[in-house]
């Protein structure tokens, strides 16, 4: 370990020192070394931080690491001191290696600390004076010239200053002076007077000079500036005014930050996407205003009278050579050259660009021109990139315009019946854009003289102003622009503000958005102005038969050119053309002025919001926009006993809603109203029309806004003002599908491992085995039904799936199974199964006893469905007792825009083992009480019957359904999820238990009609057994007279009494008897796909 270096120098200044120690040798063990310091003529705690011979010392070196720092701290004071010298030393090494660490060569280091910034140093303030010659023969102005001293103050430095003539003579122009300037401790300026005379001989500017010496000063260094030119200016020379100092170029978006943006060796170029400003020292934004805002007025330069001129050179080309400067000459109808900001359509990528500045005085008189520092225009800095590439040659690329067409009828507010023609051009640093309806010829006469503009009537290169007379239209409008409302793309410093930019420039750059780089022109012509003015032709005009309406085609050219700048001086364009035509039916009596009618107290309302709230009430929220003075009130004192209030349509039974004022805008000019209904009490359809009664009040149109405060608002009310709004709402419908699952389950699965999982022996619940998530593109579903294996029929029974329909819903509808409609009282609904219009696909994939009408693709792509008796590898599926399932492929659904809900909905069969199929001998199924059922018959029609929608006695094959939602991973993840499980448990657990009372009531049903048939006793009055949900006609029961039931009152079954039956329909060996409590409580608002 050993010392980088062994000389270093630093500046007190800097106050601190990292000396660099490095390690050589085997890196791979920590060693350590102590890093001390020794005094020399520098002193401890006076000019560094001591570091002592001790392990507080101790520099580490961990594994691998080849350099460190020993830093020692350094005093800076203010005291002038010659330099000093200080040691670091190292030693006492240590190493983890049985071998142990040594110090190399290099172990002492000299420091050598420097104090030259602390030197007194004494120069001029200033390198030029201005002073105007005195007015009258013996009048005598006097010119302070500030000599400063820099540095330590701390003692009594001494320096000579003298004059010495030049044009100017001592004695007649000024009086000569020379004598000792004594700087006491502290002191750090004195003031060194010069007397000039006035001298009525002369007629030309002159000067003389001031000189720091010649001898050394005492106790001080000379600065830079030992030598002060000083001009007087005389009252009656020719071009007497000049400024005093240069002006500066920068990029407009720095105005505000001058003299960072002009410090030496800032390296940021301005931007080719923004103007150019010439900064004068009369200007307040100059970096030394402070000090030039004195001789400014001292010498009569007013900042608004200075003259502006503009010089460029082309690029500096590959062999380093720079084009000489010209000035610029060509003004636009948008912009001029003698300004102080330079627009950027007069430079481009690596121009060389600089500002001419002259004073004027109060005669008129030009005076001497100075020219700013020289800035090349950058390259990275661009706002709207150009396509052409920073390293090679200039060229024109751009994208094409777009130009839309739109007819504003009569009921336009601000442009009625007229022709809305808007152009988007894509905006490119330092590019012009032009629309004229005539061609653009001679782009050089066409921008600088006015009288060449004048045929383009339809352009931007005129304004409304310049078209009195002649339209009303145009492409520039005359608002004012306020950048701070407009938003981004209108907020650069400076952009928009009038007192640097001139209105002419403000006008067209308000039409560009520099965040979008997009050119934005709106013009709104008639039909008149488009034919007699814009030079439009009708190519078609004629009355429509038996009708007031005519037809009208108008075809309109438009001529775009992208207009850029060429080095150094002229334009070129990129020239488009596109040709307008407008087509249209019209009434003729519509184009003829409207008449001025006096305001009505109309209004706009408008729907917001309509939800449900927590507690199942309904809340509509809406906003109002009055067409009148004032506002609308809740009630108002000058209306006694009349309230703003909502009127409900008649069949919803007399429900009340109470109606807030939320909020109103403070003013009385169409202000804007926010209110809230809520309804006084639950329904489950809200739909309806709805009457809105609000109060309006009214105010003189001369009556200002003002806060009322507690007290209700000054202004007369008037009768209720009606709205009409048609609302159509129920509470949100979810599939109920338990009631027709015959006590199964239906499960997806996302892996072939969990679909052949047998669940009468796995130990993973059902819920567990039911995948909740989204099926992402690529995946294979995996469907399947069973039966609760709870209820352990084992293989007497078999399920057998028969077809699979897939669906999603319009606009938010969720399909659901009520083929009864007393469940949600929306009439028959058949889920996937049943066309309907609210359908927006509905798809069949595998239908086992009809292949051929299956959809095997959707959008193309397959759904490669099959069950899973089709394929070999999931034979041990179909053949597990009470269980069969699909496979399909999800990527069609994927075809699909984002926002729609799948529905899988499944048909199924459950009979005995026996049940006929495609393997089974036809003389098997004769002992069956019914044939097979299915839904849907081979003509394709829909033919339920009773046996899907009740569970009824005596059925050996019975037809089921069950539906579930789908989620795919491009949506948002359903709400459902958290709830599935749930459901998923409580359900199978009803399941079950229905099941197994509906064996118990087949077996009373048997033994009832057994003791029927033997005892043919007179018939009594006894307790009838229905299924389980279904409705039932209740008669009054008569042993006299049978009576129709005439009211058609129903009752709904919910609980099964086999206690009613006698001894002997449940008193056998092993029969257990249990009472269950039955009831099913059905809820709304539940997610999709939620059993209960």
């Amino acid at each position: 370990m050993q010392f980088a270096k062994d000389l270093l120098l630093v500046r007190e200044k800097e106050g601190v020192l990292h000396v660099p120690i490095i390690r050589s040798g085997d890196l791979s063990y920590e060693s350590s070394v102590r890093c001390y310091t020794q005094s020399h003529s520098a002193q401890v705690m006076e000019d560094f931080e001591e570091r002592k011979n001790t392990d507080q010392s101790r520099i580490t070196f961990l594994k691998g690491e080849k350099v460190k720092n020993c830093t020692v701290y350094i005093h800076d004071d203010s005291m002038f001191e010659p330099e000093e010298q200080f040691r670091v030393y190292l030693g006492h090494p240590r190493g983890n290696h049985w071998s142990g660490a040594r110090v190399g060569k290099n172990n002492m280091a000299t420091i050598t600390i420097s104090n030259d910034e602390d030197a007194p140093t004494i120069e001029f303030e200033e390198a030029a004076y201005q002073v105007r010659e005195p007015p009258g023969p013996d009048a005598i102005a006097i010119l302070n010239i500030k000599v400063i001293r820099r540095g330590d103050q701390n003692r009594t430095s001494k320096i000579r200053c003298s004059t010495r003539d030049g044009s100017a003579q001592s004695g007649v122009d000024y009086y000569p002076k020379s004598r000792v300037l004594k700087f006491s401790p502290g002191v750090d300026h004195i003031f060194f007077k010069v007397e000039i005379l006035s001298n009525e001989d002369r007629e030309w500017h002159e000067s003389f000079s001031l000189v720091l010496g010649p001898d050394d000063p005492v106790e001080a260094v000379l600065g830079d500036v030992t030598t002060a030119t000083v001009t007087i200016l005389d009252q009656e020379a020719a071009g007497s005014l000049i400024l005093p100092a240069p002006p500066i170029v920068v990029t407009l978006a720095d105005y505000d930050h001058v003299e960072e943006a002009s410090k030496e060796g800032v390296k940021k170029s301005p931007s080719p996407g923004y103007p150019l400003v010439c900064v004068t020292p009369c200007d307040p934004h100059f970096p030394r205003f402070a000090i030039m805002k004195e001789r400014c007025s001292d010498a009569g330069i007013n900042q608004t009278s200075v003259q502006f001129s503009w010089e460029v050179a082309a690029p500096t080309d590959g062999n380093g050579a720079r084009s000489p400067f010209e000035t610029i000459t060509d003004n636009t109808p948008f912009t001029s050259v003698n300004h102080m900001v330079l627009d950027s359509i007069y430079f481009s990528r690596r121009f060389h660009v600089r500002c001419v500045a002259k004073a004027v005085d109060k005669v008129g008189h030009v005076g001497t021109p100075l020219r700013s520092n020289i800035v090349t225009i950058g390259t990275d800095s661009a706002i709207c990139h150009t396509p052409v590439v920073a390293g090679t040659a200039r060229g024109f690329q751009a994208q094409s315009f777009i130009a839309t067409l739109k007819y504003l009828d009569v009921k336009h507010k601000e442009h009625p019946n007229r022709i809305h023609i808007s152009v988007q051009i894509p905006h490119q640093d330092g590019m012009l854009p032009l629309i004229s309806t005539m061609p653009l010829h001679n782009l050089h006469f066409l921008l600088s003289e006015s009288i060449y503009r004048h045929q383009h009537v339809c352009s931007n290169l005129v304004t409304t102003h310049d078209l009195r007379g002649i339209s009303e239209a145009g492409f520039l409008d005359d608002m004012v622009h306020d950048s701070a409302a407009l938003g981004p793309g209108y907020d650069r410093p400076f952009q928009f503000d009038p007192s640097v930019r001139e209105p002419k420039t403000i006008q067209l750059y308000k039409h560009l958005n520099l965040k979008s780089c997009v050119w934005t022109f709106d013009a709104y012509y008639d039909m008149t102005e488009l034919i007699d003015v814009c030079g439009g032709s009708v190519t078609a005009d004629f009355q429509v038969r038996d009708s007031a309406q005519s037809f009208l085609t108008v075809h309109v050219p438009l001529y775009v050119s992208y207009i850029y700048v060429t080095a150094p001086r002229g334009w070129a364009s990129l020239e488009h053309h596109t040709e307008m035509e407008f087509s249209f039916f019209y009434d003729t009596v519509l184009w003829r002025t409207g008449i001025q009618t006096d305001s009505v107290l109309s209004a706009r309302l408008q729907i917001i919001r309509i939800y449900i709230r927590e507690d199942g009430r309904l809340v509509i929220e809406f906003k109002t926009h009055a067409k009148f003075r004032g506002q609308f009130v809740m009630e108002h004192h000058t209306l006694p006993d009349v309230k703003s209030f909502i009127l409900t349509p008649d069949h919803l039974g007399g429900i009340e809603f109470d109606l807030q004022l939320l909020w109103s805008a403070q003013t009385f000019d169409s202000p804007y109203q926010l209110w809230r209904a809520t309804s006084s009490y639950n329904r489950k359809d809200y739909s309806g029309e709805y009457t809105i009664y609000l109060i309006p009040c009214t105010v003189q149109p001369t009556q200002p806004w003002a806060d009322p405060g507690e007290k209700p608002l000054a202004c007369t009310a008037h009768a209720p003002e009606r709205f009409l709004i048609p609302i159509a709402f129920q509470q949100t419908n979810r599939p109920v599908p338990v009631v027709y699952s015959l006590n199964t389950e239906f499960q997806l699965c996302n892996n072939e491992k969990v679909f052949l999982m047998d669940p009468n022996t796995s130990d993973m619940s059902l819920a567990e085995m039911d995948y909740k998530g989204a099926f992402s593109k690529g995946q294979i579903l995996y469907g399947r039904v069973l039966w609760n294996p709870e209820q352990n029929l084992n293989s007497a029974y078999k399920l057998q799936l028969e077809k699979v329909y897939l669906c999603t819903g319009k606009d938010g509808y969720v399909p659901f199974f009520d083929p009864t409609g007393t469940i949600y009282n929306e009439g028959p609904q058949y889920g996937c199964i049943q066309p309907n219009k609210h359908l927006k696909h509905m798809q069949i994939p595998a239908d086992r006893s009809q292949p051929e009408v299956t959809d095997k693709y959707f959008h193309d792509v397959p759904f490669e469905a099959h069950f899973a008796s089709e394929l070999p590898d999931f034979h041990v599926v179909s053949s597990m007792p009470g269980v069969d399932g699909f496979t399909l492929k999800v990527d069609a659904l994927y075809k699909v825009e984002a926002g729609h809900q799948w529905y899988l909905q499944v048909i199924y069969i459950i009979g005995p083992d026996t049940m006929s199929g495609p393997r089974v001998q036809r003389s098997l199924t004769a002992p069956m009480k019914r044939n097979r059922r299915d839904l849907v018959d081979p003509s394709g029609w829909l033919s339920l019957d009773d046996s899907l929608i009740y569970d009824n006695e005596g059925d050996q094959v019975k037809n089921g359904t069950n539906m579930k939602s789908l989620s795919l991973d491009m949506q948002e993840p359903m709400v459902a999820a958290s709830l599935s499980q749930t459901g998923a448990s409580i359900g199978s657990a009803l399941a079950a238990i229905m099941l197994l009372l509906l064996v118990f009531l087949v077996a009373c049903f048997i033994t009832r009609k057994c003791q029927k048939q033997r005892k043919k006793q007179p018939t009594e009055d006894f307790l009838e057994e229905y299924p389980l949900n279904t409705k039932v006609d209740v008669s009054k029961r008569n042993p006299d007279r049978v009576e129709k039931n005439v009211n058609r009152q129903y009752c709904t079954v919910r609980n099964v009494n086999i206690l009613s039956e006698t001894e002997g329909a449940y008193m056998f060996k092993g029969a257990k008897v249990k009472k269950l409590n039955l009831e099913v409580r059905v809820h709304n608002n539940l997610q999709d796909g939620t059993e209960v």
